[in-house]
This record gives C-alpha cells, sequence and structure tokens, in this order.
C-alpha cells in the first residue's frame, strides 16, 4: 500500500501497525496414480524351464484397486450408506477414476 486512500498521502515511509488475515482452505485436487509391477519371465539355456519372478505380496491381480480406493469405497457404503452406483458415479466425477458398481 503506497497511498492513503481518503486523501492520497505517501504511505511508503509509514510502519505497519497491524496486519489483517484471512485464509482460505481447500483439498488439493485428486489425481488417480498407477502404479506398474513387471515380472521377468526368463528361460533357462540348461534346462529349458520357463521361470517367472513375483509380484510383491499385495499385487494379485493385471488390474487391481489399492487400498486408498478400497477404504474409501467402504467409507462410503458401510458409513454413508450411498448405493453402488452413486459411488460409481461420485468416483468417475470427483476423482476420474472409472469403477463398475458391484451389485
Amino acid at each position: 500500500m503506497t497511498c492513503c486512500k481518503e486523501c492520497g498521502s505517501t504511505l511508503e515511509n509509514v510502519e505497519v501497525e497491524a496486519y489483517e488475515r484471512r485464509q482460505v482452505f481447500d483439498i488439493p485436487p485428486v489425481n488417480l496414480i498407477v502404479t506398474e509391477h513387471k515380472s521377468q519371465i526368463k528361460t533357462c539355456p540348461c534346462c529349458g524351464k520357463l521361470n517367472k519372478a513375483v509380484f510383491p505380496e499385495s499385487v494379485k491381480y493385471p488390474v487391481q484397486y489399492g487400498p486408498n480406493i478400497l477404504a474409501s469405497a467402504i467409507y462410503c457404503k458401510n458409513y454413508q450408506f450411498v448405493p453402488y452406483d452413486r459411488i460409481s458415479e461420485l468416483f468417475e466425477d470427483i476423482m476420474g477414476i472409472k469403477i463398475c458398481p458391484l451389485r
């Protein structure tokens, strides 16, 4: 602030008396994080046996949802009593995650 709003006098060398504060609270945008796991597959040159590396214990299927998505869905269903169809719509509208509703 460089001049008085009333009379136009300069305020450049006037000491600040106080500050008025205002805060805005918001949630960050939700972004889907996809983690791809790869398992090496090699054929033994000696015996011809096909060998596959193991995936982490929690990775059981080619495509699956992580613990945060599952927890959010369970919360919506079991605590808020949101029907499956609406949970599916919510996830797509808010988070961009397409989930087929379970029945």
